[in-house]
């Protein structure tokens, strides 16, 4: 497996991620802002299999709230124009880049099923 960033992801964002990791921040730490900010975004809304999506991935790699300044830190991303595929690549390939590849297969599988979902439905109501 090779995972890349896609082309609108900040390298930032990813490096952020890992660093986090290599402090001893685990992905379902990580994952706490990134549900917060989809959740205060609302990002999502109006797409066709998002919330199935989402609920997936949680139930694979529960959320961990013990890290709130992680999650507050995220959650305030969105005035920087961070969008929540931005925050999923992101933990994808930081995940992958630490070793835990499991994770970092989910991640990218959610991310890639928000995408398709996200231009469908948007191919729908137009």
């Amino acid at each position: 497996m090779n995972i890349k960033l896609d082309k609108h992801t900040p390298d930032n964002l990813a490096s952020l991620f890992v660093l986090l990791m290599e402090e001893g921040m685990t992905p379902n730490q990580i994952m706490a802002g990134i549900v917060r900010f989809a959740s205060d975004t609302r990002e999502l809304e109006g797409t066709i299999v998002s919330v199935d999506c989402l609920q997936f991935l949680l139930a694979t790699m529960p959320v961990d709230n013990s890290a709130m300044g992680v999650t507050e830190y995220i959650t305030s991303l969105a005035a920087e124009g961070v969008s929540t595929l931005m925050l999923l690549d992101a933990l994808g390939f930081a995940c992958y880049v630490r070793g835990l590849f499991d994770s970092a297969s989910i991640i990218r599988l959610t991310y890639q099923r928000l995408q398709a979902d996200k231009i469908i439905s948007q191919m729908l109501r137009d």
